[in-house]
């Protein structure tokens, strides 16, 4: 299955990521009683989340109808409950509370990914806000502006007939790592990992003609862009523990900012508090303070250029900037608690 996606900003830093992950078996006795209970609250909660895999046969419970009169469709109700179990879940991660989900943006979500199922979009940086496409003639103009609106955020695209869950979907969203832009942007994390977001809003269809599969997360609204950040910086990896499964070789990492304006381009280390190995960060590249729609005032990524081993622990360091640091888990699996040493003892009777 390949996704493909696009970028919704432009953040200060950014980079592409070349290191390795290496597996491996671990109890509770590789975390402290503080790290051991956390993972094992996001192991719990991992494990919870649906995987069940849509299709075009199994995403609506309303088809769109791409001709006059022409109706967006509606979607499963499991399938935009699942999107936000999963984008809530990559947010407490990273420290931030949990995003709303109605109606109104959901229904405007749809109408922006059928539009783009309606022209056949391609997989093009221009699907965004529908650029240079020409409005069907049975899409009525105040609906192609809402489809123009909603489709300014995420948006994937799956090129594949055999369908995914709505967890891989968020994902790959989230991991950024497959970006049309070759940038190595983050953009689509950045959206979903806003400390300014309230709400988001989740669309998906199937194109009129070429079956590709569309998906609009619909999460740019100016009064969240304007309202103050619940956190100033928002790390991806995240402080304290941080899923395994998440930082592929390819995988960008990130930090942004919501108050702090950087103009250079910092020195980045990281070591591994377990080994004590320590590498500088490279490929690291600044973008300014362009965004569109996270509502981050800037934002540096880079590549860790260090190996990456489970129940490990990575300080990352951002000279003259700020520091922290992280242990990796496995999301997928049952942390274990360690064994019990009984001594046994044996009496004499005299």
């Amino acid at each position: 299955m390949e996704i493909k996606h696009l970028k919704i900003t432009m953040l200060v830093a950014l980079v592409s990521c070349t290191f390795f992950l290496a597996p491996t078996q671990v109890n509770a006795a590789n975390y402290s009683k503080s790290e051991a209970k956390q993972v094992r609250y996001f192991q719990n909660r991992y494990k919870k989340l649906s995987k069940k895999v849509y299709d075009e046969n199994n995403l609506y419970t309303v088809e769109p109808n791409f001709a006059e009169p022409f109706n967006p469709g509606q979607l499963k109700a499991a399938y935009i409950t699942t999107s936000m179990d999963y984008v809530n879940y990559y947010r407490k991660l990273c420290g931030l509370p949990s995003e709303s989900n109605n109606d109104k943006v959901n229904r405007d979500a749809q109408i922006g990914a059928s539009a783009l199922a309606a022209i056949n979009a391609k997989t093009s940086l221009t699907a965004h806000g529908l650029l240079g496409y020409t409005r069907p003639y049975y899409i009525s103009e105040d609906e192609w502006n809402t489809a123009e609106d909603a489709t300014l955020g995420n948006i994937n695209f799956l090129e594949s007939d055999t369908g995914a869950s709505a967890g891989e979907i968020v994902t790959d969203l989230i991991k950024d790592d497959n970006n049309l832009d070759g940038s190595g942007n983050t953009g689509h994390r950045a959206l979903i990992l806003s400390a300014r977001a309230t709400r988001m809003g989740i669309g998906a269809a199937y194109g009129s003609s070429n079956k590709k599969f569309y998906s609009v997360q619909n999460g740019v609204f100016a009064d969240d862009i304007l309202r103050p950040a619940v956190k100033d910086v928002v790390a991806f990896p995240s402080s304290d523990v941080f899923p395994y499964e998440l930082l592929d070789s390819d995988t960008p990492w990130s930090i942004y900012f919501a108050k702090r304006h950087l103009t250079r381009q910092p020195k980045i280390y990281v070591t591994d508090l377990t080994t004590n190995k320590k590498k500088r960060a490279i490929h690291v590249r600044n973008y300014g303070t362009d965004y569109f729609g996270d509502g981050y005032t800037s934002a540096i990524s880079f590549d860790p250029n260090i190996s990456l081993i489970n129940t490990h622990k990575y300080k990352v360091e951002i000279r003259g900037v700020t520091s922290y640091s992280f242990r990796l888990f496995r999301q997928k699996d049952t942390l274990k608690s360690p064994k019990k040493v009984v001594h046994k003892t044996t009496q004499h009777s005299k």
